[in-house]
C-alpha cells in the first residue's frame, strides 16, 4: 500500500519535532502568530497592545485626573521621571 499524503506529512512533523525545528501551525496549515506585546493600565487594569502609543494616549484621556505617564509608566518613562524629580 503506498504512503498517503497525510502519513507523509505526519512523518515529516514527527522528524521535525524530534529535531526541535517544527513550527506550530493551525489545523488549516497556517503558522501560528506570536502574541502581540500588551500592557496593563495602572488605573483600570485594561490590557492594551503597547506598540500603538496613540491608542495608549487616547485610553489615558478617559481617566479623569490620570495622565498617560501615570497610566503607562513603562511606555512613557521620561515624563514620569521628570515629574518625580
Amino acid at each position: 500500500m503506498p504512503v498517503s499524503k497525510k502519513m507523509k506529512i505526519q512523518r515529516e512533523h514527527k522528524k521535525a519535532e524530534a529535531a526541535g525545528t517544527r513550527a506550530p501551525v493551525k489545523a488549516n496549515g497556517l503558522p501560528v502568530k506570536a502574541p502581540k506585546p500588551t500592557s496593563l493600565c495602572a488605573n483600570c487594569r485594561k490590557e492594551i497592545v503597547n506598540t500603538n502609543l496613540k491608542q495608549l494616549e487616547v485610553h489615558a484621556e478617559t481617566h479623569k485626573g490620570w495622565t498617560k505617564e501615570k497610566c503607562w509608566p513603562k511606555e512613557f518613562p521620561a515624563a514620569a521621571e521628570a515629574s518625580a524629580a
